[in-house]
């Protein structure tokens, strides 16, 4: 990997790409990736990653906003992109393509061509300072312009060399890579911690053979997010419930007295010969082969990103997975706190690394300050002074608090607290999590500010919701049909109406619509990281929000 890095960075000095000249990757996860990245931090010059499926404006604006001279692209059909957007791109001046498999014409430089490209006489390698600027990263527009955030070489290193000894991470650890390189919770964690440590990477061939491939894989490590945790939760679930009555008996039973040992152990309390037994059994005829659909060897999985429902944390632990939450932002490179194994605590997402402070500001807004914040938004000065305070105190636009033990807990987003007419505040998030538990709801967003009242936009779990229509011979020809029927609706509303005793009455469900299309990347209603965009996710449903409130009205 040396040899190629260093003979990209070669081609790339060849192709008059200075040092602080903006170079962007657009691309999923993969090799090449990485050896472009650091080919571009070789030689002082800027890294810009893209994702990879988001839409042409969006793409054109970061090559226009960042001023990217170079685009490294996966393969033909993000080559077609840029090619259609090249003309309303003024700075870019060369592509290079990863895999160029049905692109005709020369107008592109072969990713492997370049590595080979000579250059006449000494070489002479920029020197590159901490302070030097490493990367632009655009944070998730919705409706708005992305801002891209300054990040140095200093930023990240002084998150990675922190998680490196948090986590004890060396070179025996193996990584299975499937969140986007382009963001910087898999780029900081799963890769430049994983790199810098010693360790192995194993890229996924895409997200639908995830499964498949973490077996081949075998991690040690995950870096993950709760979206993903609670799909495998959700696929384990239905999948023992469509077993035989012996299997679910025995997993009922695996749950129950894991999770009671588990309980004696966190305080310390003595555990009765009788369940070690119990335990010994559980754990090794029934909790072990979940570890083995994982590769059989993982020690530490760390999800982020969003909040981690605690019962799902809590099922994940009691089978044998150390799994621990942190909390960061892009703009802090991006890890603020994390827990550790050995003093983890769900429902919190740890202490702040060694060299980061964290305070609770106005509103029980979370402040940062550490070597690790942001310089600033590219071009955007005033979003920046909004954003950094005159102390040097970064506003994250989260709320929070501290438990007796010093970690952090995150009790909302400002942003994305409903206020109902009434006045009454509701953080959205929990209420989420919690309809989320149910086997028949796979995705939901809430919604109720200005209102007297919270509805709810509601993804069923389709195959859950097509066998119960087996089930209770339920006459549909297709799916959409199927979430209108009476039936379905009731079965929703009860699932619902279980929920809502566990809140006060303002944070109740009222009334709630089906869809049929999933909240996705692909269709802009989910970031990157597979947070709700609840503004598109509103535009979208507009009407359909309002007919909610005017049936109750009626």
């Amino acid at each position: 990997m040396h040899k190629a890095v260093e003979g990209l960075a070669i081609g790339l000095l060849a192709l008059g790409i200075k040092k602080g000249t903006p170079v962007a990757i657009f691309s999923y996860n993969r090799p090449e990736w990485v050896i472009a990245d650091l080919a571009i931090l070789k030689i002082g010059a800027i890294v810009v990653p893209i994702y990879h499926i988001l839409p042409d404006w969006q793409v054109k604006y970061i090559i226009n906003d960042s001023r990217t001279e170079l685009v490294f692209v996966e393969n033909a059909k993000l080559f077609s992109v840029i090619k259609n957007i090249q003309d309303q791109t003024p700075n870019l001046k060369n592509i290079v393509v990863f895999d160029d498999s049905g692109i005709d014409g020369k107008d592109y430089w072969k990713f492997n061509d370049l590595i080979g490209r000579k250059q006449n006489g000494n070489i002479n390698f920029p020197s590159v300072l901490p302070s030097d600027i490493a990367t632009y990263v655009y944070t998730s527009g919705t409706t708005a312009e992305p801002k891209g955030v300054i990040l140095t070489h200093n930023n990240i290193l002084s998150n990675v060399l922190p998680c490196i000894k948090r986590y004890n991470v060396n070179e025996r650890d193996v990584l299975a890579s499937f969140l986007p390189l382009c963001h910087m919770f898999e780029r900081t964690c799963g890769y430049y911690t994983i790199l810098l440590a010693g360790g192995t990477i194993g890229y996924v061939s895409s997200l639908d053979t995830v499964a498949q491939d973490v077996k081949k894989i075998r991690p040690t490590v995950l870096i993950t997010v709760p979206r993903v945790l609670e799909k495998v939760y959700e696929q384990v679930s239905r999948r023992v419930a469509e077993g035989t009555a012996l299997q679910r008996r025995l997993v009922r039973s695996a749950v129950k007295n894991l999770n009671r040992y588990a309980n004696l152990r966190y305080r310390k309390r003595k555990i009765p010969f009788g369940l070690k037994i119990k335990y010994w059994f559980d754990n090794n005829l029934v909790a072990a082969k979940f570890r083995r659909l994982a590769g059989g060897r993982i020690r530490l999985i760390v999800s982020g990103g969003a909040a981690l429902n605690k019962k799902i944390a809590k099922i994940y632990h009691i089978f044998g997975f150390n799994i621990v939450e942190g909390y960061g932002l892009t703009e802090t490179a991006p890890v603020v706190c994390a827990n550790t194994i050995e003093a983890n605590r769900f429902g919190t997402v740890g202490k702040p690394l060694d060299n980061v402070s964290v305070r609770i500001g106005k509103n029980d807004e979370i402040l940062v300050k550490g070597p690790n914040v942001m310089v600033g938004y590219l071009n955007k000065p005033n979003e920046t002074n909004q954003t950094i305070d005159n102390q040097g105190w970064f506003h994250t636009g989260d709320q929070g608090r501290f438990d007796e033990f010093g970690n952090l807990v995150i009790t909302g987003r400002i942003k994305e607290l409903i206020v109902t007419s009434y006045g009454k505040n509701i953080a959205p998030v929990p209420i989420e999590q919690r309809l989320q538990e149910s086997n028949y709801i796979d995705q939901v967003m809430l919604y109720g500010d200005k209102k007297k009242c919270l509805v709810a936009l509601i993804v069923p779990q389709r195959k859950a919701v097509e066998s119960y229509a087996k089930r209770n011979k339920i006459e549909f020809t297709n799916y959409s049909e199927l979430l209108q029927t009476s039936e379905i609706k009731k079965l929703i509303k009860v699932e619902i109406e279980n929920i809502n005793q566990d809140f006060a009455q303002h944070e109740r469900v009222k009334s709630f619509a089906l869809l049929s299309e999933n909240f996705s990347v692909e269709n802009g209603l989910l970031t990157p990281t597979l947070k709700l965009r609840r503004d598109a996710i509103v535009k979208r449903y507009q009407d359909l929000i309002e007919s909610l409130y005017q049936d109750l009205e009626r």
